[in-house]
């Protein structure tokens, strides 16, 4: 008699066991099928980041286009490892945004690109003074950050 409660216990314990591991697959219902692979989720990105131009004058505007980072999702932009704004990648992880130098001191600056800390991509700018000023390419987009942190104030007339 107790030899078959047990199997009772066990078998139960191992149908629970199956149910309750479907529930995990509970947030991927909307998903495409196509989106599901195991990069995803095992949380595995390569992500690139590169830049138009890598030095130029101060006053200068780069262009910053980021790739292979995981889709829709908030990335922040960091600036000698300072943050200096954010940017939403698309559904295909790319992200672009711009970088104005206005008021930056010549000298190397790193400027990364990171969603949580398993993605993220990092490329190096430098100022050079006797540098031509370097703008973005037409068609270039996605907000625009500075080196140095910028207070913009309202212009009150009367």
């Amino acid at each position: 008699m107790k030899q078959e409660q047990r199997m009772i216990l066990l078998r139960t314990g191992l149908v629970l066991a199956i149910l309750l591991s479907g529930v995990a697959l509970i947030p991927f219902i909307d998903m495409p099928v196509a989106a599901i692979n195991w990069e995803r989720l095992a949380g595995i990105y390569n992500p690139v980041l590169t830049v138009n131009a890598t030095s130029g004058a101060p006053g200068s505007i780069f262009a910053f286009t980021g790739s292979g980072y995981p889709p829709n999702r908030r990335a922040t932009i960091f600036v000698n490892g300072e943050s200096r704004g954010h940017v939403f990648t698309n559904g295909a992880g790319g992200a672009g945004f711009l970088l104005n130098t206005t008021g930056a001191e010549p000298g190397h600056y790193n400027v990364a690109l990171e969603v949580d800390i398993n993605a993220s991509a990092a490329v190096g700018i430098d100022l050079v003074p006797s540098d031509p000023v370097v703008f973005p390419p037409a068609g270039s987009g996605g907000p625009t950050v500075f080196v140095n942190p910028t207070l913009f104030l309202p212009i009150i007339g009367k």
